[in-house]
């Protein structure tokens, strides 16, 4: 059995207000600059930022995730060699080998994984939606039987 989730990927819900505040900066910036007949180094800056910030809006109104344009990558992967996990874009990769793993414990909403070297790693199951965690659940709990690794509830 294996899991693959990228978290990124898919179309989030789209924001009428992010659709429109997005269209209305990118607006007020370009007039600003037709109406001056003078343009000053303030300007220019006025008028790179306040539309790429307007664009920026825009496209997060619409449902698609900036993050990933930028190269920004978050995901779960759990196959029969490792568990990796990196919630979001700014959180660090959790990432642990099956054959690290002394036994694994579920208690509300977290796994804690005991490792061999007697560290221990936690998976907070909070921190994504209800069907990505039960997906998650069931993969380690096959994976783990299959392994014969101690599961303790």
């Amino acid at each position: 059995m294996e899991l693959r989730i990228d978290l990124l990927k898919g179309r989030r819900e789209k924001s009428l207000f992010g659709i429109i505040f997005g269209i209305l900066l990118f607006l007020l910036a370009s007039g600003w600059i037709i109406m001056n007949e003078i343009i000053t180094p303030f300007d220019w800056f006025y008028f790179l930022q306040f539309p790429l910030f307007g664009i920026i809006i825009f496209i997060k109104g619409l449902g698609y995730p900036i993050e990933s344009l930028f190269g920004g990558k978050a995901y779960v992967l759990i196959d029969p060699e490792q568990i990796s996990l990196k919630i979001s874009v700014f959180s660090k990769n959790q990432s642990v080998n099956w054959n690290e793993i002394k036994s694994i414990s579920y208690k509300v909403n977290k796994f804690e994984i005991k490792k061999t070297d007697n560290t221990n790693m936690i998976i907070k199951l909070s921190t994504f939606d209800y069907i990505t965690a039960t997906e998650v659940k069931k993969t380690i709990n096959c994976i783990a039987n299959e392994k014969n690794i101690q599961l303790n509830y």
